[in-house]
């Protein structure tokens, strides 16, 4: 399940740097060719590696941006081999659609649903060319970001691009294309160390299992869900100790929404509404609380008081008071 999730578009001005040197000689991914060859070079780790066709895959954090934000990400190309350019070589790089496709056949199994990324996100021009410089062997593309009030955190957005053409000798069977998959976090996302009271009303034997670590995770523009990644391997929801035991609550998960100022206007549950989930559970704002998200002087979270009501069957079940301390980017 997608944990970077809801609403908005990305301006992409697209303007190339030009980098003649990169310090990371890792990033060649045919390193040992006997004949040079013109690829995408590595930008992070790769999440998939070309399969059945499939382009190569690398997965973009873009960060946690509001709207009007901007930010940037890289292309690195390179002439994969032993040997360095013996000229300079122009890479020319285009977007190919149809490498969606191909990609998401490929990786059926794994849920794969990657589309283009919205018309508006794209403020430059395709085609581009890169130009390696004679005796180096990467060049780097500079895509700046900004992000919109319409790109949707729903949304598999993945930017295709393919070498359409090199000056110089040929291109890579398995790396002339890539997926750029990009994620975006909102301003109150991260890792949240987490205090609180917990009170059931129904079971006296039901207690809370702070301290917590838990992650605030980007749902929409200014929605957040409650991500316990200790809690079954991760997932949303709200773990709690019956005597000594642990345990959590089916379907039930609170997600916090936000207004402009940080204020938490209400609380709903992760897994619906009472009238949609099998347990009829449902979440509510305590109106008596502070329930606001503060920043950093840099515009990072630094802390969030919110209290609140798990409501079971239409009725007040659980009444809890949390106080999350920032730790980090999740």
């Amino acid at each position: 399940m997608k944990k970077i999730l809801t609403a908005a578009s990305l301006f992409i001005l697209f303007g190339i740097f030009l980098s003649s040197c990169l310090k990371d000689q890792s990033l060649t991914m045919d390193k040992n060719l006997s004949n040079s060859v013109t690829e995408f070079a590595n930008t992070g780790t790769p999440a998939t590696l070309p399969v059945n066709g499939a382009p190569v895959r690398f997965a973009i954090d873009l960060g946690s941006l509001k709207v009007g934000d901007t930010t940037s990400f890289n292309v690195n190309v390179d002439y994969a081999g032993a040997d360095m350019a013996p000229n300079d070589i122009q890479v020319v790089v285009d977007l190919d659609a149809s490498l969606l496709a191909t990609y998401n056949t490929a990786h059926k199994a794994d849920g794969a649903d990657y589309s283009m990324p919205p018309a508006n996100l794209l403020r430059g021009k395709f085609p581009v060319t890169i130009t390696i410089p004679k005796g180096k062997q990467y060049a780097q593309a500079k895509i700046p970001v900004q992000l919109t009030a319409d790109y949707d955190f729903n949304a598999d957005y993945a930017l295709p691009l393919k070498i359409t053409s090199t000056s110089t000798g040929i291109t890579s069977g398995n790396f002339s294309t890539a997926l750029y998959s990009l994620n975006v976090r909102n301003i109150y996302d991260g890792e949240f160390n987490v205090t609180g009271t917990f009170v059931d009303v129904t079971t006296a034997t039901f207690h809370d299992a702070y301290p917590k670590e838990i992650g605030l995770a980007t749902l929409g523009a200014k929605s957040n869900g409650y991500w316990d990644p200790n809690l079954n391997g991760g997932m949303f929801g709200y773990a709690f100790k019956n005597g000594t035991s642990g345990s959590y609550f089916g379907n039930f998960a609170p997600v916090f929404n936000f207004d402009d100022a940080g204020n938490v206007v209400s609380v709903s549950n992760y897994y619906g509404n009472a009238t949609q989930n099998s347990s009829k559970r449902d979440a509510q704002l305590d109106p008596s609380g502070i329930n606001k998200m503060t920043f950093d002087s840099n515009g990072k979270p630094k802390q969030l008081d919110v209290s609140y009501f798990m409501l079971q069957a239409g009725s007040i079940r659980l009444k809890i008071t949390e106080t999350f301390v920032y730790i980090g980017e999740r």
